[in-house]
């Protein structure tokens, strides 16, 4: 943590983010030393910031006064409305050939500003079509244009897209440096709720924003903490599958269910090595982490949704 924060505190930039200082100095020496990429792809989980550093990172190329956020140019950024620097959201929808086709077009009318750059929000949702249609400014990149590409799955993109992009991978930050932001955005916050805020995010720093814009999100977390817990404490076995049969009638409460059991277990496993009295051996709480990457990776793969969670909360 402390390293990332040294590199935090040479950058040029004010970055509105949290952590993530060897990415953003990357950034910003390819600005210095003026090798700027005509693509970046930033690969990593959801929530840790990506989006926010691509819009960022784009306010710095296109501000005529180093990156101010005071100018017209940086207001538009920061409200999507720049004519010359376009965002396309994940809204959810596959990104088809159309909309790729008729968004390439724009590139090739004059530019009023620095470059031409475009946003590309989890750009691994482009179908095959579209995808193919984009890597051909890939392969003839136009000058002035530049495109920020976002994913959460490297596997699913085109190897010829990896390959004539500048990849910067981002990993989920230490709970430590979401806690010491949280602590210095707010310091008139509750810090036993800033520190909960801060575990619950599980590495995400969009997660930890999320919480104070949406009170009830951040109370559905603790609810589920403490379920959780009592399944590591014994619950019975028939008060497990009946929280399986909710589970199940709130799919888009499962990945929260796994992350949160995936955090505990590593709680449990971290005090146990610090010496406390755990009625968990270290080969149990191995196996319940085995089990639960498994667990992801198989819904991810659309096995039985029951049958994985059913096998799962029998051995805790």
């Amino acid at each position: 943590m402390s390293q990332d924060r040294n590199l935090l505190q040479t950058l040029k930039y004010k970055w509105p983010v949290m952590g993530h200082g060897k990415q953003l100095t990357e950034l910003e020496a390819d600005i210095e030393q003026n090798r700027l990429s005509h693509a970046y792809l930033f690969i990593g989980p959801n929530k840790i910031g990506k989006a926010l550093i691509a819009r960022t990172f784009a306010g710095i190329l296109q501000c005529p006064n180093h990156f101010c956020r005071e100018c017209s140019v940086c207001h538009q950024i920061e409200n999507k409305q720049h004519i010359d620097t376009l965002e396309i959201q994940d809204v959810g929808e596959s990104l088809k050939i159309e909309e790729m086709r008729e968004l390439l077009s724009h590139l090739s009318t004059t530019s009023s500003s620095h470059h031409k750059i475009v946003i590309f929000q989890n750009i691994d949702r482009a179908t095959p079509d579209a995808a193919n249609a984009f890597l051909k400014h890939l392969e003839e990149p136009v000058p002035g244009v530049i495109f920020i590409l976002t994913t959460t799955e490297r596997r699913s993109l085109l190897d010829t897209i990896l390959s004539r992009s500048r990849i910067i991978h981002f990993h989920p930050l230490a709970e430590s440096t979401i806690l010491e932001y949280l602590k210095v955005e707010h310091p008139h916050f509750d810090p036993k709720i800033l520190e909960m805020m801060a575990g619950f995010s599980m590495g995400k720093s969009g997660r930890a924003i999320e919480f104070f814009n949406d009170p009830d999100l951040f109370r559905s977390y603790q609810e589920m903490h403490q379920q959780v817990l009592r399944f590591f404490e014994g619950l019975p076995l028939v008060d497990r599958m009946l929280y399986v049969e909710n589970l199940i009638k709130n799919p888009e409460s499962i990945p929260i269910f796994l992350e949160l059991c995936a955090t505990v277990a590593r709680r449990i496993l971290l005090k146990k090595v610090e010496g406390s009295q755990i009625p968990y051996s270290f080969e149990q709480l191995f196996d319940i982490l085995t089990l639960l990457n498994r667990a992801e990776a198989d819904l991810e793969h659309n096995v039985n949704t029951r049958l994985v969670l059913e096998n799962l909360v029998i051995h805790f």
